[in-house]
């Protein structure tokens, strides 16, 4: 194998596994039964979405030479918004489905009612912050992973590990609710294979965020 060649392997597979650990730190979080949301905190994690967001890109295309143009980024067509209603759906139907099987099987009522969310900011800004974390997640976990390590492993393997590690970013909820979201990590991959848009993806991301935590506090 030449230098150039082991080179790239490495960062196909390597730098998306370092900047997963850094950016998004799944491993730095105990677990939490309540969470305040306030403006200044909300500020804050928009603020480190945006960032992190600007990082993934670059990344993607600097260090791993990766071209945004199949991901959607500059178009959003008019029937994306019949896309996006059509997928919040189907997030929501994996999200429903996967919490019954897992309780029949554990035997636990819901497998996410030990987080309770008390929401301070105004609802405007809470759309903002999760819009900003949609972009960051869905351009890392469903492009950026997948693309890279996907050369290596191939696609199949790649989305495989993106849900894995999409999951373990919410360690924080319990591990029942670790394993409903790696299921819809898998259904935002579909999402994304099937429209080719990160829009569709993030904003999607963005509403089924919102209103879990306005309905019931996931």
């Amino acid at each position: 194998m030449d230098k150039k060649k082991a080179v790239n392997i490495l960062f196909s597979t390597l730098l998306p596994l370092v900047l997963y650990a850094v950016l998004f730190q799944p491993f730095g979080h105990t677990r939490i039964t309540e969470l305040t949301i306030h403006t200044t905190g909300a500020l804050k994690a928009m603020g480190i979405a945006v960032l992190q967001l600007g990082i993934i890109i670059f990344a993607a295309v600097k260090l791993n030479g990766l071209s945004l143009d199949g991901t959607g980024l500059f178009s959003f067509k008019a029937k994306s918004l019949l896309h996006i209603i059509l997928s919040l759906f189907f997030i929501a139907l994996i999200y429903l489905a996967s919490c019954i099987i897992i309780s029949f099987i554990s035997g636990v009522e819901d497998v996410q009612d030990t987080l309770s969310v008390k929401l301070e900011a105004p609802v405007w800004l809470l759309a903002l912050m999760m819009l900003a974390v949609g972009y960051s997640e869905e351009f890392f976990f469903r492009f950026y992973m997948v693309d890279t390590i996907g050369q290596v492993l191939g696609k199949k393997a790649a989305i495989f590990i993106s849900a894995v590690f999409f999951a373990l970013g919410h360690l924080y909820q319990g591990y029942l609710a670790v394993i409903v979201i790696f299921f819809i990590g898998l259904g935002f991959q579909w999402i994304y294979s099937k429209y080719r848009s990160i829009h569709v993806n993030a904003i999607v991301h963005a509403l089924f965020d919102v209103i879990s935590v306005l309905v019931k506090g996931v």
